[in-house]
């Protein structure tokens, strides 16, 4: 492994009086880099520690968040990239959003609004719909929904 992506210090090193969220730095360096190797967990910048790193991994293994692909070689599972993406958005105060632009906007088209929503940010709530700058009514954005389901979207 050459390149390697670590996450952010506030990720690793946490401001003041909060603790360090190992479940999340694992997630994060899983979820960004193709595999990790143990070694990747224990050098700097993260340098965790042999017995916090191996209770978290099989933590995690158990969840089956993580799967072992060879000795010391680790990947994120789609369960994984779920839960990576729960604590990333537990941690934000406030989520920004990529919206459709303008010429999308201009015709009342909410399947392709939301289908350009979906593709374009890692998740999105009911409510990020009914906001501005979108303001789909809560009927039309449920029977889109549901439309879209039923193509297999």
């Amino acid at each position: 492994m050459s390149n390697i992506n670590y996450p952010p210090e506030e990720i690793y090193n946490p401001i003041g009086l909060e603790k360090k969220n190992f479940e999340h730095i694992i997630l994060w360096m899983l979820y960004n880099n193709e595999e990790c190797e143990w070694s990747s967990f224990t050098q700097e910048p993260l340098a965790l520690r042999l017995s916090t790193l191996s209770k978290y991994l099989s933590l995690l293994k158990g969840r089956e968040n993580v799967e072992n692909i060879s000795r010391g070689h680790y990947k994120i599972t789609s369960e994984g990239r779920k839960r990576y993406l729960e604590l990333s958005s537990s941690r934000e105060k406030e989520r920004k959003l990529s919206y459709p632009p303008a010429v999308i906007r201009s015709r009342r088209q909410y399947d392709h609004w939301i289908l350009w929503m979906v593709y374009n940010n890692n998740y999105c709530k009911w409510a990020d719909f009914l906001a501005e700058p979108l303001s789909i009514n809560q009927s039309s954005l449920s029977k889109n929904l549901n439309l879209l389901k039923e193509k297999g979207f």
